[in-house]
């Protein structure tokens, strides 16, 4: 369930809610004492948002000839859905540490954080809707008689950086018997780089909450 937060000033960039998207990892977990252990894993995951409802815009081109004369305006307000989807290849580094659960030889409750680098590869930004534009939040000033038909998909990865670092932990309760466990967990991830390369409108940060099922099998040595 990934989100975007904002940190800029501009209204450009907030307001986004969570979408839904995969998340597969490869996991390597290797123990080095009885409770504690480096969980290492190759991650595909979903990040981004989406937001519906009065958003701004900055003011465009195409909007110029709906403009009273000598007005300068910046940004524009209209009513329609906008969401944005990144594919991010992670990299987390997470100490793990694994309890028994009372008696039980089988069940164990486990907690695991560290932090991660992550390569974008893939982002998309697509709108829905039509709606009339405004000047003012309060829809009291109309750009003109048009009403402007928002529907696009476009790909963003251009104005995005590249890279990011952030943190990761989960929570989880794994069922083992003999070389093969069963887990499910549920955690998040934060990336702390600038989503977007230009502040102008604003920035970003990537996020989610993560929950996932899996299977363990322990590769033990030939004697």
């Amino acid at each position: 369930m990934p989100n975007l937060t904002s940190s800029g000033g501009s209204d450009v960039s907030k307001g986004y809610k969570t979408i839904s998207g995969p998340d597969f990892a490869l996991v390597s977990d290797n123990k080095f004492s009885e409770k504690f252990s480096l969980e290492t894993s190759l991650e595909w995951s979903t990040q981004g948002g989406q937001k519906s409802g009065l958003q701004t815009i900055p003011a465009s081109p195409e909007l110029a000839q709906y403009f009273p004369p000598g007005s300068d305006a910046q940004y524009l307000y209209a009513n329609f859905t906008s969401t944005v989807r990144l594919q991010y290849l992670m990299l987390p580094v997470l100490l793990k540490y694994n309890v028994k659960l009372g008696s039980s030889v089988h069940w164990n409750l486990y907690i695991d954080g560290g932090i991660f680098g992550g390569l974008l590869l893939s982002a998309k930004a697509s709108a829905a809707g039509s709606s009339k534009v405004y000047f003012d939040k309060n829809e009291l000033q109309q750009v003109g008689n048009v009403t402007v038909q928002f529907d696009s998909t476009g790909d963003i990865k251009n104005q995005l950086h590249k890279g990011n670092l952030g943190i990761e932990g989960n929570l989880g309760l794994l069922y083992q018997s003999n070389s093969m466990g069963i887990f499910a967990e549920g955690g998040g991830n934060y990336g702390f780089i600038d989503l977007q390369k230009n502040s102008q409108n604003g920035i970003n940060h990537t996020g989610a909450l993560i929950f996932r099922i899996g299977i363990l099998v322990s590769l033990k040595p030939k004697a």
